[in-house]
Formats: C-alpha cells, structure tokens, sequence
C-alpha cells in the first residue's frame, strides 16, 4: 500500500526535487504523467540553450542562445513538411521534452559510457511519463531520429561556430546527410516559449486524426 502524507495528500519519500517555472516540484526520480505541465515543459525548454551555448547568429551578433524549444518546432516541421508523417507530430515536438527536467546534455557527455549508464535510466523514466501524459507513441518511431539529426545538421551549419584551421570530421557525433531546410533564428526565450506552446496547440488540433487527444490537452 502507498502510504501518503495526511497533509498534501502526495506519495512520501518521493526523492530528490527540483524547482520548477510555476513553482511547484519536481521529483526528479519519481516521474508521473500528470504531473507533466506544458506550460512548465516550455518554459524551460525556452531557457534551456543546446550546443551547451557555444551558438552564435551569423548576421546577429546579440542572438547567442538558441533553445531546445526553437529546436523542437522545427522537428515537428521537418517531420510534417519534409518526412510527411504528421501522424508524428506532436512526437517530435516532445521528443525533447524530458530536457525540461534532464537539461539537454551534450553527446560526447551523453554517451561516455559511464555516464550513459547513470543518465539512461533517468532519461527513459521520464521518456514513458511523457508518453503516458502526452499518449505518445514509445519507443519513438525512427522518423523522429531522423527530424532530430537533419534540424541538428542545420543548425551546425548555420549557427555553431567552427575555426577552420580544426578538423571537424573526426569525432562527429551527429548525421548531417539530411539537412533541415529551415533557418535558425535564435529566438529569445520568450518568443521561444510561445512558438513552441503555439506549435503545441497546432499539433493537438490536428492530432484526432493520428491518436486519442491527451486527457488533459
């Protein structure tokens, strides 16, 4: 029997927390579906930079952040408009999101093998809440690795700085031979936020065609 706490009525001895944008915890090895805010998911996403901020706008020089949230729209673009699987959609918009919770950690860091082992575990808890929360397909269908890596190799191209007296080829972690054909426009945060909440309401809109709404869209 789940014993809970008389006065807030939530499961004790839930584990480490986190703080989250409406103020509320996070149990960060205790993932629930409903739990899961899209709201708080955004928010976060929108302040959350990949390339672990080594980004910077070739024509803007006040642009230096680019979020896992701009990142995620233009997944769900790519998948729709380029793949033509709309059907998956709102998978690729939230393939990223246990980053809300995790932070988007680099891949050299991801996958040595030691931390792999301790970060995966956490990763995939959080994977099968946001499948639950969102009834997203699980494991994710290959399409989304596929947005992932072409949105990934645009924003190499466009907005990571490269010097050109390094070797860049060797060691290169992701696929650039799709390239997603979008500009990156490094949004600040909170254009980010409402691009990918805007993005979010598109894709429930459309989503009765593909699969049951979420319980609480």
């Amino acid at each position: 029997m789940i014993e809970l706490n008389p006065l807030t009525g939530e499961r004790k001895n839930r584990g480490q927390y986190m703080h989250s944008a409406n103020g509320k915890k996070i149990y960060l090895f205790d993932p629930r579906a409903e739990d899961i805010d899209i709201e708080v998911v955004a928010h976060h996403l929108a302040t959350n930079n990949r390339w672990n901020g080594a980004t910077q706008h070739k024509q803007f020089r006040s642009r230096i952040s680019f979020s896992v949230a701009e990142h995620s729209v233009y997944c769900a673009r790519y998948i729709v408009e380029v793949l033509g699987k709309p059907q998956y959609e709102l998978e690729a918009l939230l393939h990223d999101g246990p980053e809300y919770v995790t932070g988007d950690m680099i891949r050299p860091l991801k996958h040595e093998p030691t931390i792999h082992r301790v970060y995966a575990p956490v990763e995939l808890s959080w994977e099968k809440a946001f499948a639950k929360r969102f009834n997203l397909s699980f494991p994710l269908p290959k399409e989304v690795k596929m947005a992932d890596e072409a949105v990934c190799a645009a924003e190499s191209q466009q907005i990571v700085p490269k010097d050109p007296n390094d070797e860049w080829q060797s060691g290169k972690m992701h696929d650039d031979s799709a390239v997603a054909p979008y500009e990156i426009e490094m949004m600040d945060a909170f254009r980010a936020k409402e691009f990918f909440l805007q993005a979010y309401e598109d894709a429930i809109r459309r989503r009765h065609k593909y699969a049951s709404l979420p319980s609480a869209a």
